[in-house]
């Protein structure tokens, strides 16, 4: 299968030429990514699309247009219902410059690359993301990685080339332990993998990865200087099934959501790569917390089984305290599938897919969040997932 190329040539050339002193690192692209722009993906079953939100003069979020990924998602699924049918975090994410936007499509087994121009988006590049249902993406310099959860579980590994084109390098794909068969258009999330994320200084690819029959675990590949994966990864078991999504506190501590048990979890990263268990199974009385996110000294989870965002506060040495078990409250009969919090820590934000809208919250001391305004972006219950900015 060959990668489609969207940008026209000429607009290839006038960028190249503006961006080839730099290409390696921030690419030069002519172009900026706002830090009022939130972008939420359809997971569409037909035409998978990316709706580009922007945050107005109140705090809330205006949906100001859509663009195709040109390739598809997997909507409401086939193995579980609504709202869980990537079971994944960061199936869609921002570059660390700001100015390209990766976004998976599921059902097409492919990767899309978006040029952000102020608020449109500017479709680059879709690929073969290398394996079967691609759900989670990381990027660092010039090298996208790309978690591929059904079948054989990979990450894959690609090279970013100047304007966000993107180059796979096959001798990169590192096997993980998992192989869930799909069933009709999707395994069965509860025994996938489910987010691929980078250590803040760059020498670790970690995969949270899930098994609902056992203990869920760890696992962290050594990245070298030129972006090369390790053969093999450092394998650290979960004190849960089901470790979902996780993100990392400022002074690198791993800070993880668990599904099954409801809780979070903190982890020191060792020297070779092994996960020391700072504090283990805070359960926050909800259910279901799946996705993380970290912001101003508090971790946020999203429980999809109550509609509900619960708040731990993070110390310096990474222990965590439950200060808020409802920190925020969904609509009634939502279910979130994502969250994400603003870099100033200032405003979280919560897709909810059975609703097809984005809650905006914004943050207050002790945890508290204040719902401030809720945005309609895709038809409800039509599967809706990832969220990025």
């Amino acid at each position: 299968m060959h990668a489609k190329r969207l940008i026209p040539l000429s607009a290839l050339v006038a960028l190249v030429a503006a961006g080839s002193a730099h290409a390696q690192t921030d690419f030069s692209f002519p172009w900026h990514h706002s830090s009022n722009l939130v972008f939420v993906m359809s997971n569409d079953i037909h035409d998978n699309k990316v709706a580009v939100l922007r945050r107005n003069f109140f705090g809330g979020l205006d949906k100001v247009g859509t663009a195709s990924t040109g390739g598809k998602g997997v909507g409401v699924g086939t193995t579980a219902p609504p709202p869980d049918p990537l079971g994944s975090q960061n199936a869609l994410a921002v570059s660390n410059d700001g100015r390209l936007l990766f976004a998976t499509n599921a059902g097409s087994n492919e990767v899309s690359v978006f040029a952000i121009l102020g608020s449109r988006l500017q479709l680059v590049d879709v690929v073969p993301s290398g394996g079967t249902y691609p759900v989670s993406v990381a990027q660092r310099g010039n090298r996208l990685y790309v978690l591929n959860s059904a079948g054989t579980s990979t990450v894959t590994a690609f090279e970013i080339a100047p304007i966000g084109r993107l180059v796979a390098l096959p001798h990169e794909t590192r096997v993980l332990g998992t192989n869930a068969p799909l069933v009709g258009n999707q395994p069965n999330v509860g025994m996938t993998p489910a987010q691929v994320q980078l250590t803040p200084d760059g020498r670790w690819l970690a995969v949270s990865v899930k098994d609902a029959s056992a203990k869920g675990w760890f696992e962290l590949f050594a990245i070298n200087r030129q972006g090369h994966l390790a053969n093999d990864p450092m394998v650290s078991p979960s004190n849960d099934p089901q470790p979902f999504g996780f993100d990392f506190d400022g002074t690198g501590h791993l800070v993880t959501s668990q599904a099954a048990g409801s809780a979070a979890s903190s982890y020191a990263v060792a020297s070779d790569g092994s996960l020391k268990a700072i504090s283990a199974d805070v359960a926050n009385g909800q259910k279901a917390a799946c996705w993380l996110t970290v912001a101003g000294g508090y971790a946020y989870t999203a429980n999809a089984g109550t509609g509900t965002v619960s708040a731990y506060r993070i110390g310096r040495d990474g222990r965590l305290s439950l200060e808020q078990a409802v920190a925020g409250k969904l609509e009634a009969g939502a279910a979130p599938t994502d969250i994400k919090a603003s870099d100033d820590g200032a405003f979280v934000y919560v897709g909810n897919s059975l609703g097809g809208n984005v809650d905006t919250f914004l943050a207050l001391p002790g945890g508290h969040l204040l719902k401030i305004g809720q945005t309609s972006v895709f038809a409800g219950a039509s599967g809706m997932q990832g969220l990025a900015l």
